[in-house]
């Protein structure tokens, strides 16, 4: 009844559930590389059935020694030896493709979850850290390839080990036999105990893992801020903190674990004791030989550590099905909608001739329920036109770029992109390719300046990249530096200015050739005189390019076909005054 009633309350917990999903998502994996598994699992077997070989072999050679058969002596040793010699090159051979097969299945199944994550829909990746993200995508995405590839196989070459140990001993002696497995019983109840708590102590250590790569990407990524504020000692202090939590949890985990492995070890050892007497009591009465003996003793270990290696696997499948879980909360996330990809393609296509407009037609937003970032909101921006969006700090400007891209979603309204006459789309994954985007901030990757460029365009030549640094007024410095082009950028920028560093992203905006160039605050480092110039270039390169800016800066403004203002829960144009308005209140 005890046990009845356990069931039903996992039932109730939805653990049986949980646990079930994570081994259907992992089997569909196992169902697309079965050939390669399988593969995998003949060549254990063969290691298998190898080992068990050489058990009897080996009873056959002290037999022949000891005079029992010591007309067989020559063909038992060289047996022996042909068995040993062929377990060599065999177990080379499987090394040899377990590591091809490994690499191929683990590289595989990282692809596709990576691949994954990537097209997950943005608005529901944003809330989970990236470092967060990369642990779940390197080292629990490794987890699941790993054990898929290997639980498999450890199970059916155990069985191997344990079902030819547990029939050669009964065919000989099943009282040796079933004195080799009286530890199972308590080994099976103290493993079903230990199971639970190592969920717990796998849980916590896959979170402490994920915040520790969170706190090191982060520190990395911002050390510069962190020195200039001489934050060092309260960042090493953190990191310590974050050791000593380490430590605690492994030491506790440890603690436990070694707990388990006494009692079951005892066990164990009592276990042999009682297989290594009763053979004993059996050769003192005649009834065995001493090959017989070697035989029974090490088939009987090999019964109880087959036996111990079928419990011992529970800790790896633990750990798979929490990494699973993790993956599985990222991977059933919404996807990128791309069915309008062909008809976006159309009006890209299209947009040579014409040009691509947006229009944002009453619009309501919020990222959290009834917290309106704002309500009704409209704006309009042509092809040929540069429109500018302005308004304080995290009142929406950058929200309304995002929208713009797809990258969130309306409550309520439409976001259309099309062709002026022509078709259009709300705004989508699939209308992203009418979009360059420089967002606020440094974009800049590891790699030259012209890997940088060709990010966006793989095929462009260096006369394109050229133009491209030309129209974004970046090939004046660009020029002198002493590889040009293939001048080393270095991460995230670091031996560039800012304004040099956004002057490059523009570049590589422009090289995309989008009909529509979003600038979010991408030209505030630039001076007055050189913003003016870039923005009158990029009009000029592309007539009909459509421009949409979010700044600050009055320069700007005089540039623009319209300006609208953000915030108050609102979208609203407004003239001179207005501006100026904005200006003399920020």
């Amino acid at each position: 009844m005890k046990e009845l009633k356990r069931i039903l309350t996992r039932i109730r917990e939805g653990r049986l559930k949980e646990i079930t999903g994570e081994l259907l998502w992992m089997y569909g994996y196992v169902r697309r590389y079965w050939l390669l598994i399988g593969f995998y699992v003949l060549l254990g077997a063969s290691g298998s059935l190898l080992g068990l070989g050489t058990s009897l072999v080996s009873r056959d050679l002290v037999d022949a020694i000891t005079g029992v058969n010591s007309m067989e002596i020559l063909r038992v040793v060289a047996t022996y030896v042909g068995v040993g010699v062929s377990q060599i090159f065999i177990n080379a051979v499987k090394s040899r493709l377990s590591l091809k097969v490994r690499l191929k299945v683990i590289n595989e199944i990282r692809g596709d979850i990576y691949e994954q994550v990537l097209r997950t829909n943005w608005e529901s990746l944003a809330r989970y850290r990236s470092g967060d993200l990369l642990y779940r995508v390197n080292a629990d995405a490794g987890t699941v390839a790993n054990t898929i590839l290997t639980f498999l196989p450890n199970v059916v070459t155990t069985l191997i080990s344990f079902g030819g140990a547990f029939l050669i001993m009964m065919r000989n002696d099943p009282w040796m036999a079933l004195i080799a497995l009286l530890g199972a019983p308590i080994s099976f109840l103290t493993s079903r105990h230990s199971a639970r708590k190592m969920r717990d102590f796998q849980r916590d250590n896959l979170d402490v893992a994920s915040d520790r790569t969170v706190f090191d990407q982060e520190t990395f990524q911002n050390l510069q801020f962190i020195k200039a504020f001489g934050m060092l000692d309260r960042v090493m202090e953190k990191f310590h903190r974050i050791q000593r939590e380490t430590v605690d949890l492994s030491l506790k985990q440890n603690k436990f674990q070694q707990s388990m492995m006494i009692v079951t070890s005892l066990v164990g050892q009592a276990v042999g004791y009682a297989c290594y007497g009763f053979a004993a009591f059996r050769l003192w009465q005649g009834r065995i030989s001493y090959g017989d003996m070697t035989m029974f003793v090490s088939m009987a270990s090999s019964l109880r550590g087959s036996f111990s290696s079928i419990l011992g696997l529970m800790p790896m499948v633990i750990r798979a099905g929490l990494s699973a879980e993790r993956i599985m909360e990222i991977t059933s996330l919404p996807r990128d909608s791309m069915e309008d990809q062909e008809a976006a393609a159309a009006i890209l296509e299209r947009s040579r001739e014409t040009g691509v407009f947006v229009h944002m037609d009453q619009v309501d937003f919020a990222y959290e329920e009834e917290k309106w970032v704002y309500q009704e909101a409209s704006f309009r921006a042509e092809p040929g036109e540069i429109v500018a969006l302005i308004g304080p700090s995290g009142q929406g400007k950058t929200t309304t770029l995002n929208l713009i891209l797809g990258l969130y979603h309306p409550q309520r309204g439409r976001i259309t992109i099309g062709n002026p006459g022509g078709d259009s789309l709300r705004a989508s994954s699939s209308t992203r390719c009418m979009f360059s985007y420089i967002p606020q901030g440094n974009t800049m990757f590891s790699g030259t300046i012209a890997e940088n460029l060709r990010m966006v365009k793989p095929e462009a030549t260096d006369q394109e990249l050229r133009g491209a640094l030309e129209a974004a007024c970046a090939w004046d410095f660009v020029e002198k530096l002493e590889e040009g082009m293939d001048t080393e950028v270095r991460e995230r920028g670091t031996r560039f200015s800012e304004g040099q560093k956004q002057r490059l992203s523009i570049a590589r905006a422009l090289l995309a050739g989008a009909p529509v160039l979003i600038l979010d605050e991408a030209t505030s480092a630039l001076d007055v005189a050189t913003e003016r110039r870039v923005l009158r270039q990029i009009i000029k390169k592309e007539p009909n390019r459509t421009v949409i800016v979010a700044a600050h800066r009055p320069s700007v403004f005089s540039m623009c076909s319209r300006v609208y203002q953000v915030g108050e829960r609102r979208i609203r144009e407004v003239d001179e005054e207005g501006i100026r308005q904005f200006l003399e209140a920020f």
